[in-house]
């Protein structure tokens, strides 16, 4: 866009290192894009709208709309169907390590009766 500014900030190189690690973990494409989510995860934190006044949120479209552009960009044009399985395998281990984390917390657990998951119930 071209109202979109630049921000240098300077930080340790083991910082950096730990964004990278962590950016690719979590399954983004750059550094810029992960750090942009941190930052409005931590508006949001404190409660602050993290696009700012008048703006929308992020919704899961925006996230689908910029995981389509950067499978585009990274390989210079992209037919459809390579994208879309692209786009949506990085969903679906985004969805099993969610599984697996709410899982290995306690929070939700398998059920033989139901025969899937189901969320763990607590005692209060």
């Amino acid at each position: 866009m071209a109202s979109d500014k630049s921000l240098n900030v300077t930080v340790p190189k083991e910082d950096l290192d730990r964004f990278d690690k962590e950016a690719e973990k979590m399954g983004f494409n750059s550094r810029a894009a992960y750090l942009r989510a941190m930052i409005n995860a931590g508006r949001r934190e404190f409660g602050l709208d993290p696009q700012g006044d008048g703006a929308e949120d992020g919704t899961l479209q925006d996230f689908i709309d910029e995981r389509i552009l950067d499978a585009v960009n990274a390989a210079d044009g992209a037919r459809s169907g390579e994208v879309i399985e692209e786009v949506t395998g990085e969903i679906e281990d985004l969805v099993r390590e969610s599984i697996e984390q709410l899982n290995e917390t306690g929070t939700i657990e398998y059920s033989v009766n139901d025969d899937g998951l189901i969320v763990a119930k607590r005692d209060n």
